[in-house]
């Protein structure tokens, strides 16, 4: 992956770290913006296009988990890393699950975040670059919309977090392929380790209810015992 030309805005109080990154970066000639809180951190987000944010969470005047928020709701195709000292696991599922694409925590070395950026951008693109063609499965009533980031079953939309969304689309553009739970997290989130598999099983789960809620009567996601999940609308399987 190229970082040459990218346009990455940099959300974080602490100057220090800041200048750590814009040294790391500079042999890269990326565009950088610092905004030092919150507020002006997310306006910035929301009035220019970047192909990256890296976003602190404890900051002043707006928290990192609603900017988070509010950029993957605004419909913005901009990757997010989050970089924070906060290491408990609940901290990084509830970033992944606003939309966060990966999620480092301080003490960071250069080479670690170098490597993740890069791995994000890529998978990032990849996934830009997939068939944006709706996909339409009549026999179950449900339609797929990567373009739009839509879900229907029976006409009605279903709201689905950007992830749930991505997850879902991910899947039903390989029907019939198993994936394994270290798959998913590598494609969808770019995770370099594998301790989190079970946040696959918490979207996939969530998925599952908000279809099943929207009166969807065949779940696709089908779980593969002792391997992962695919995409199926044929030999449904019961939800565990």
């Amino acid at each position: 992956m190229d970082l040459h030309g990218k346009n990455i805005l940099v959300i974080e109080d602490d100057q220090h770290i800041f200048s750590l990154i814009k040294m790391m970066l500079k042999p890269y000639n990326v565009n950088l913006v610092f905004k030092a809180d919150g507020e002006s951190g997310l306006k910035e987000a929301l009035s220019q296009d970047y192909d990256l944010i890296l976003l602190d969470i404890m900051l002043p005047r707006k928290d990192g988990w609603e900017i988070c928020r509010e950029i993957k709701n605004s419909g913005k195709e901009t990757a997010i890393i989050m970089l924070t000292a906060k290491a408990e696991e609940t901290d990084k599922v509830l970033g992944l699950e606003i939309g966060a694409d990966d999620y480092v925590t301080k003490p960071f070395s250069p080479r670690l975040l170098i490597a993740r950026i890069k791995a994000v951008l890529r998978r990032f693109e990849n996934t830009r670059n997939n068939s944006n063609e709706k996909l339409d499965y009549s026999e179950i009533a449900l339609k797929i919309n990567p373009s739009n980031y839509s879900v229907e079953v029976q006409g009605e939309i279903v709201n689905l977090t950007p992830k749930e969304f991505e997850l879902l689309s991910f899947l039903a553009q390989n029907e019939e392929q198993v994936f394994k739970r270290e798959q998913l997290l590598d494609y969808i989130w770019g995770f370099e380790n594998y301790s989190e598999t079970r946040t696959i099983d918490e979207h996939v789960k969530r998925i599952r209810q908000k279809l099943a809620g929207a009166g969807l009567e065949t779940i696709p996601l089908q779980t593969v015992w002792g391997v992962g999940y695919k995409f199926s609308t044929r030999e449904q399987k019961k939800d565990d």
